[in-house]
């Protein structure tokens, strides 16, 4: 986001001030379910949660995973991540394969895999990472 722009400009200007959203589930917002969530007037869609690591190392997860067309706007490609380089490399093999509003970091995932994973919700305590990231 430019310097001069604040977090309400972004909503208003990219976003479209959402008013409904489609929150992010783990191999449950895929194309065809955020194409349905815009059918009953969803504003705004996420992507499933994917795994960084996995994105950035594997061309056909990489492919398989941004499936988009033209009328999936807004949308927010979300990452779990715990590496700053990684979820870097993420989000600009993203933004080179398609056009969306945003890339975001899960932070709030409460789920065994992303403990085991060391993302999602438990990085909460750990600032320094989170800010690095």
């Amino acid at each position: 986001m430019p310097p001069d722009k604040t977090g309400f400009d972004f909503y208003r200007d990219s976003l479209g001030s959402p008013r409904y959203v489609v929150a992010p589930m783990v191999d449950a917002s895929e194309l065809a379910w955020r194409q349905l969530g815009r059918k009953y007037k969803a504003d705004l869609c996420y992507s499933p949660m994917f795994h960084a690591g996995v994105f950035v190392r594997d061309a056909k997860y990489r492919k398989e995973s941004l499936q988009t067309c033209s009328e999936d706007r807004p949308l927010i490609v979300q990452f779990c991540a715990n590496d700053p380089q990684t979820f870097l490399e993420a989000a600009r093999l993203t933004a080179e394969a398609i056009d969306c509003q945003a890339i975001d970091l899960n932070l709030g995932c409460p789920q065994i895999i992303a403990k085991r994973g060391h993302f999602g919700s438990f990085l909460q305590d750990e600032w320094d990472l989170i800010h690095r990231i």
